[in-house]
C-alpha cells in the first residue's frame, strides 16, 4: 500500500453503519480481520476499498484471497483479474488466480498460472510447495511428491510442504528430515502456526513408520495448540441441535407451505468429516450425467444472506418461522446462482457435510433433491478427524477428542430426527458396506439418485476431476479395506471416543 496514500479516506460499511476511515486505518482493520480468520468481513471491506481505489493493488489481492477462502469464486476472479491488470507479473496475484481457477474447475489454466509464478522465482520454497499442493488436488501424486521434496530441499523449515508430503501414499519423510524438523520444534525456530503444522506432519510420518507412541505425542501436541487457538463451544453446538429437533417437527412439514419447491435436481452429500463422503462424491461425479460442486457452502451463505438482508435476529432455525411470501423462492434462487457454474448436467452434487443440519430446509427449497448421509465406524471417523489439520478453521470441533465425541453425538441425533420426521428423504449409506459390496451398494446409490447404471462409477479412481479435500489422494486409488477399524491399533489413546453410538 503506497505510504503517501495513507492519509486519504475510504468510505466503508462495517456492518454497523457507514464510516470514513483513512486508508491506513482501513488497511489495519482488514489485517485485524484476517488475523482473526474473519475472511467474510475482510473481503467485504477490501472490496469496498478496491472499488474506491481501482489502481491500488493490495486491496484487490486481499479481496480475491479472502473470497477464495470463502469459496466465492466468481467475485474472487473479478478482483484478481483487476489486480493482474494493475501488475500482470505480480507473483501473489498469479498464485491467487491459480487457486481460484482450480476452485472454478479450470485445472489446466491453474497449472499454467502456478507454473508462471514458479518460473519467475524457481528457488522459492513456498511457490514450489503451493504447486505441489495443487498437483495433489489434480491427482498427479508422483509429481506432487517431487514438488514437496524440492520445496524441502530449498527450505527444510517449509512445514506446509512437509505436511503435504506426509499425507501422500507411502513412507516419504526421511529420518534425517524428521530429526531436523523435531530440532526446529524443540529450539523454538517455528512460528505458532508452523508449530501446529509440524506436529501434524510428524505425527503422520511417525505413524507411517509404525511408531504409535510418537504418533500420538505429536497428535496430542498439535491438536492442543490448535484447539487453544480455536473458538468451538460445545454447549452452543448442542443448543443448535436442540433447536433443530424442536422446530422441525412432523407437524411442521404437514403444514401447507407457500413454495412447493424449486425443481432443481441437486444431490446433497452430508455426514461427519472423514466419513467417506469424498469417495461417494467421486463415484457419483464419475457418472456422465452428474457434475460436482465439491464442498460448496452455497446453502449456508444463501441462508445467511437472507437472514442478514431481512435483519432477522433469531438463531437458526427459529428465524424461519413466519417467513414472508416468496422467501423460500428467494433463498432457492440465491443458492442456484451461487452454484450456477457447476450445475451443468442433469444432476449436481453438493458435498458440504454440515448441511445435515439443513435437511429440513433442503426439503422445503428443493423437494426433488436427494440427500445422502454417509456413515462410517464412529471411532474410525473421529480418530481420522483428530489426525488431520483441516483447511482454515472450517471444523473447529476436531482438535479435541472430547469435542469430537460431543459433536458426533449431535450429528447422529439430528440425522435420526430427519429419518423420523421426513421418512425416505435421506439415503444413509455405510462406508464399510461400500468397501465390502462395492457394486451392489453403488447400484443402490444410483437407483436412489434416479440415475441409470454406468460402469464408470466402479472405476471412480480414474476420474480426473480436481479434488480439494483431505481425501484427495485416497480417491485416486481403487477401494481398499485397511482403514476399516483402524482405530483398534490406537485404542489405548482414544478413551473419549470408545462409547460413541454405532447404530
Amino acid at each position: 500500500m503506497p505510504a503517501e496514500s495513507n492519509d486519504a479516506f475510504v468510505t466503508v460499511d462495517l456492518g454497523d453503519g457507514v464510516r470514513r476511515l483513512t486508508i491506513a486505518a482501513t488497511g489495519q482493520f482488514i489485517r485485524d480481520r484476517l488475523n482473526a480468520n474473519d475472511h467474510e468481513q475482510a473481503a467485504a471491506v477490501a472490496m469496498q476499498m478496491a472499488d474506491q481505489y481501482p489502481d491500488m493493488l493490495w486491496p484487490h489481492l486481499v479481496a480475491a484471497q479472502s473470497l477464495f477462502l470463502r469459496q466465492q469464486t466468481g467475485p474472487g476472479l473479478v478482483y484478481i483479474d483487476r489486480a493482474l491488470g494493475i501488475d500482470p507479473g505480480n507473483v501473489p496475484g498469479l498464485v491467487i488466480k491459480a487457486r481460484l481457477s482450480l476452485q472454478d474447475g479450470a485445472a489446466r489454466q491453474a497449472l499454467q498460472l502456478i507454473d508462471a509464478a514458479v518460473g519467475s522465482q524457481p528457488a522459492d520454497a513456498f511457490l514450489q510447495g503451493v504447486r505441489a499442493e495443487m498437483l495433489v488436488d489434480m491427482g498427479d501424486v508422483d509429481a506432487a511428491r517431487n514438488g514437496f521434496l524440492r520445496a524441502l530441499e530449498l527450505d527444510s523449515r517449509n512445514v506446509s510442504s512437509l505436511l503435504g508430503l506426509s499425507h501422500l501414499p507411502g513412507d516419504n519423510v526421511s529420518d534425517d528430515l524428521l530429526r531436523k524438523v523435531e530440532f526446529f520444534l524443540e529450539s523454538g525456530q517455528l512460528s505458532s502456526e508452523d508449530r501446529i503444522k509440524a506436529h501434524f506432519a510428524l505425527a503422520q510420518a511417525w505413524d507411517r513408520k509404525g511408531e504409535v507412541a510418537r504418533h500420538f505425542a505429536h497428535l496430542d501436541a498439535g491438536n492442543a495448540l490448535k484447539n487453544r487457538a480455536g473458538a468451538y463451544d460445545p454447549r452452543r453446538a448442542a443448543e443448535e441441535s436442540d433447536r433443530i429437533v424442536r422446530f422441525f417437527t412432523a407437524e411442521y412439514f404437514e403444514c401447507d407451505k407457500e413454495l412447493r419447491g424449486n425443481p432443481a435436481n441437486i444431490i446433497f452429500i452430508v455426514g461427519f468429516p472423514r466419513c467417506g463422503s469424498t469417495l461417494v462424491e467421486q463415484i457419483l461425479s464419475s457418472h456422465p450425467d452428474v457434475s460436482s460442486a465439491g464442498e460448496t457452502y452455497a446453502l449456508r451463505y444463501a441462508l445467511r444472506a437472507y437472514r442478514g438482508s431481512h435483519r432477522l435476529a433469531e438463531d437458526f432455525p427459529d428465524w424461519i418461522a413466519g417467513l414472508a411470501p416468496g422467501a423460500l423462492s428467494e433463498i432457492a434462487d440465491d443458492y442456484l446462482r451461487r452454484v450456477a457454474r457447476f450445475n451443468i448436467d442433469s444432476a449436481m452434487t453438493d458435498k458440504a457435510l454440515g448441511n445435515y443440519r439443513f435437511v429440513g430446509m433442503i426439503h422445503l427449497l428443493f423437494p426433488n433433491a436427494k440427500v445422502i448421509n454417509v456413515q462410517r465406524d464412529p471411532i474410525d471417523t473421529c480418530y481420522s478427524c483428530y489426525k488431520n489439520l483441516f483447511y482454515i478453521d472450517s471444523v473447529p470441533f476436531t482438535y479435541s477428542l472430547e469435542n469430537l465425541a460431543s459433536h458426533y453425538r449431535n450429528y447422529r441425533r439430528v440425522v435420526r430426527h430427519w429419518h423420523e420426521v421426513l421418512p425416505g428423504k435421506i439415503h444413509t449409506m455405510s462406508y464399510e458396506d461400500l468397501v465390502g459390496r462395492q457394486e451392489a451398494v453403488t447400484r443402490d446409490l444410483l437407483e436412489y439418485c434416479g440415475l441409470a447404471w454406468n460402469d464408470a462409477c466402479l472405476a471412480f479412481h480414474e476420474n480426473a476431476r480436481a479434488v480439494q479435500t483431505s481425501s484427495n489422494s485416497q480417491v485416486r486409488q481403487p477401494l481398499y479395506d485397511h482403514s476399516i477399524r483402524r482405530w483398534k491399533k490406537y485404542e489405548a489413546y482414544l478413551a473419549p471416543l470408545l462409547d460413541l453410538p454405532d447404530d
